[in-house]
């Protein structure tokens, strides 16, 4: 079987997104309920507690926000199989009519769908708290997306220095990348279809600090500016590895079994 084909890989999402559809809206709703729970506790509950009322903590809201867009980013692939229930789903899933590349992009791929549905939800979110805390009578209110693109304009601009900020887009790009590729693993290796990010977070854990520690010559460095060298080195080996993480998830997703172990080996 050819292992890509336009026409059938349209309708094989045509036939996930149809399939799927009551997992996107629940979890559009999910996140919209998370969002707006934050957001007016960050605004409302956590300033009258502290006895500030009047001055909304949307900083909060803001470093919140900032910190889930990227764990989003990063742990994406784990959300492969979130819309998969049982062994039926799993059977269902390999007795589609399409190789097990176009199985595995469109598993891939929920993240990419949901990512837009959550950006939704945030909106939805922040209109709502803005219209709640107006009735309530708050003189300070604001948009949380404006007060998000205030605050990670002044990170960049107070941690990142001018001569830095290509070492930085490129050293944490990368590195990013790289722990995307790891969560695409750890979606296929592990079974545990709502657990894998926990489980490779662990590993990932584990691994840096070890790293840190062989690595640890007990010396910092107050100013570690790294060489053009040194960041396309970083550049090629993350690259690579991020790479193979991608080939081997994939070796592991078409040795998916209905019925397995802990691991897909």
């Amino acid at each position: 079987m050819i292992q890509f084909n336009s026409d059938r890989f349209g309708k094989l999402v045509r036939l996930s997104l149809v399939n799927d559809r009551k997992y996107y809206i629940k979890s559009f709703l999910q996140v919209f309920v998370i969002f707006l729970m934050m957001f007016l506790l960050f605004t409302k509950a956590i300033p009258l507690l502290a006895g500030s009322v009047g001055y909304p903590n949307y900083k909060g809201c803001a470093a919140i926000t900032l910190v889930m867009i990227v764990v989003t980013i990063i742990c994406g692939p784990s959300y492969m199989f979130y819309s998969m229930e049982g062994k039926h789903d799993k059977q269902a899933l390999l007795m589609l009519p399409a190789s097990n590349f176009e199985k595995y992009l469109m598993r891939y791929a929920t993240w990419l769908i949901l990512a837009p549905l959550f950006v939704v939800g945030f909106f939805a979110a922040d209109l709502l708290q803005y219209a709640i805390n107006t009735l309530l009578g708050h003189e300070y209110v604001t948009f949380v997306i404006s007060t998000l693109k205030d605050f990670a304009t002044h990170m960049w601009q107070t941690i990142v220095t001018p001569k830095g900020r290509v070492e930085f887009v490129n050293v944490v790009g990368f590195f990013f990348l790289l722990l995307h590729s790891f969560y695409a693993l750890g979606a296929t290796f592990f079974r545990s279809r709502k657990f894998n990010w926990v489980l490779t977070t662990i590993i990932l854990i584990l691994g840096i600090g070890l790293i840190a520690w062989l690595f640890n010559d007990g010396k910092a460095d107050s100013e570690s500016n790294m060489s053009l060298e040194a960041i396309i080195a970083f550049d090629v080996m993350a690259g690579l590895w991020a790479i193979f993480n991608f080939w081997l998830s994939y070796r592991l997703f078409c040795r998916t079994q209905v019925i397995g172990k802990f691991v897909n080996l």
